[in-house]
C-alpha cells in the first residue's frame, strides 16, 4: 500500500511541475533521459518543452530555491538517512534534497500546505533534538540522530505507538522514495530500469523446441 501511495504521490509532483517552465526544465535536468534516440512508430514521447539533449543538461551546481541553507543540510541529513550508500548509491548521491527543495518550492502554486508541513516538521526536529541533546539536528552526532528518526519513526513498527513527528517522518520518507525512484540514479543505477530504451525489433523467442 506505501508502494502505491509513493508511486501516485510522484506521479501527482512530476505532473504539477511539469505545468510550469521552470519546472518542465527542472525534470529535464532530474528525469532519466533515453539512452537511445528514436524516429517514427519507435520515437519515445516527451513532455511537451522539456528537451532531454546532453547539452541540455545542467552542469551548474543547484541553488536550495525554497529551503534556507542550513535546512537544506539538515534535508540531505534526513534523505541520506532515509536511503543510504552501501553498494549501490544513495539519495545523497542521487541529489534528492534537490527534488524535494524543487517540488516544496513549487507547492505554493499547487499546494501551499506542503511548505508549511515541511516548516513545521525541521522545527519539531529541531525542538525534539535540542530537548533530547541540547543542540540542533543538524549539530547532533550521527547516532543522536539515529535515535531521534528512530523514536518518530516507532508507529511504523508499532501501531501502538505514538510520536508527534511519526507525520514528518512519513512525509520526509515518501518524498525520499519519490524522488529516488524517479532520479537517473535511483532508476537506471540501483533499478537497472530499460523502460528508457527500445528495440528496433522483436526478435521473438529463442527456445530451440520452438524455432521453425
Amino acid at each position: 500500500m506505501d508502494d502505491v501511495i509513493s508511486r501516485r504521490g510522484a506521479l501527482k509532483y512530476l505532473g504539477l511541475l511539469a505545468a510550469s517552465a521552470a519546472g518542465r526544465q527542472f525534470l529535464a535536468d532530474w528525469l532519466p533521459s533515453s539512452s537511445a534516440s528514436a524516429t517514427g512508430e519507435n520515437a519515445l514521447v516527451a513532455m511537451h518543452g522539456m528537451d532531454h539533449s546532453a547539452e541540455a543538461e545542467s552542469t551548474t551546481p543547484y541553488v536550495p530555491q525554497f529551503f534556507k541553507s542550513g535546512d537544506f543540510k539538515t534535508l540531505e541529513i534526513l534523505t541520506e538517512m532515509i536511503i543510504p550508500a552501501d553498494d549501490k548509491p544513495g539519495a545523497k548521491e542521487a541529489k534528492v534534497a534537490n527534488y524535494i527543495d524543487f517540488v516544496v518550492f513549487s507547492a505554493r502554486e499547487f499546494e501551499p500546505s506542503l511548505q508549511r508541513e515541511w516548516m513545521d516538521g525541521l522545527a519539531l526536529l529541531n525542538r525534539e533534538s535540542q530537548k533530547e541533546f541540547g543542540k540542533t539536528f543538524r549539530m547532533a552526532t550521527g547516532a543522536q540522530r539515529v535515535e531521534l528518526l528512530s523514536d518518530m519513526s516507532l508507529p511504523e513498527r508499532d501501531p501502538g505507538a505514538h510520536h508527534e513527528g511519526y507525520s514528518f517522518f512519513r512525509l520526509v520518507k515518501n518524498m525520499t522514495v519519490e524522488g529516488f525512484y524517479t532520479s537517473r540514479i535511483g532508476l537506471i543505477d540501483v533499478l537497472d530500469f530499460q523502460g528508457m530504451n527500445y528495440m528496433s525489433e522483436f526478435p521473438g523467442c529463442t527456445h530451440p523446441e520452438h524455432q521453425n
